[in-house]
């Protein structure tokens, strides 16, 4: 994932900024005022929620794997007024092992982090790494997709999902985007290729991954397993409650014991 990220972040934040793709960042911020904080983001990434989080006054520790991402984190953060940036720490460590200064009111994993966990050793790892960093009646609130199959049924051939003008240099960017499912594994492989100019064969770059999709049911014994108790199970960024036409699955559950 570090070279997949390493081909991501030069795009992530023009990418995300033309799909107007922040629905979450308002979510995150209310659930970590209503925590008081502090909060740890695990895979926080270019700082995209982190960031208005410290923005609302709550302190808030950033941990990511990939340093290219990190790095615009820092770029962004150092542009911050001083009050933004003595609320803001980060490191570097898979979200899975690494350890973070100190116990938080809230943990999150915004944006399907959790979906790069494939195996279900990975996910008893993350869960178990949480509980370490959670202080007694803290929370964990994360977000995954909830599975479209009319999307499951076959690949999906190259298209353009992003395309958009390049502020910095004026050119056109394009982000093609092709998905093979394999639903007997619950996953989805997933190519980006990017394109910089009007040629469709022109300059660009290309990174490659694979997501897990989950139901609720296997989210549930998951966290049942890990010790945890499931407080709210939410629908959308706006807290509707989960339901079969529900586009998300929002969870925040608490440890037991």
């Amino acid at each position: 994932m570090i070279e997949t990220y390493r081909r991501i972040a030069p795009f992530y934040d023009g990418d995300y900024e033309s799909l107007d793709y922040d629905a979450d960042t308002p979510f995150y911020v209310q659930l970590a005022r209503e925590s008081g904080g502090p909060v740890l983001e695990m895979g926080c990434g270019t700082g995209r929620v982190l960031l208005a989080v410290a923005r609302a006054g709550i302190r808030i520790h950033g941990m990511d794997l990939s340093p290219d991402m990190l790095r615009e984190l820092g770029a962004k953060l150092a542009a911050e007024p001083p009050e933004v940036r003595a609320l803001v720490t980060f490191s570097e460590g898979d979200i899975r092992t690494a350890e973070a200064p100190g116990k938080f009111a809230l943990i999150t994993s915004p944006f399907r982090v959790v979906q790069s966990f494939v195996s279900r050793d990975s996910q008893r790892a993350w869960l178990r790494n949480v509980r370490r960093h959670l202080r007694p009646g803290g929370a964990l609130c994360f977000d995954v997709f909830q599975p479209n199959f009319e999307y499951l049924v076959r690949p999906c051939e190259p298209c353009v999902d992003v395309d958009r003008k390049d502020p910095a240099s004026g050119l056109r960017i394009r982000r093609f985007v092709r998905t093979v499912p394999h639903n007997a594994l619950q996953t989805i492989d997933c190519e980006f290729r990017w394109v910089i100019g009007e040629d469709a064969d022109g300059e660009g770059s290309s990174c490659s991954f694979t997501l897990r999709w989950f139901t609720r049911g296997e989210l549930e014994n998951l966290l049942e397993l890990e010790g945890f108790e499931i407080a709210d199970y939410w629908g959308t960024f706006n807290r509707d409650p989960f339901c079969e036409t529900s586009p998300e699955q929002i969870i925040r559950a608490v440890a037991r014991g």
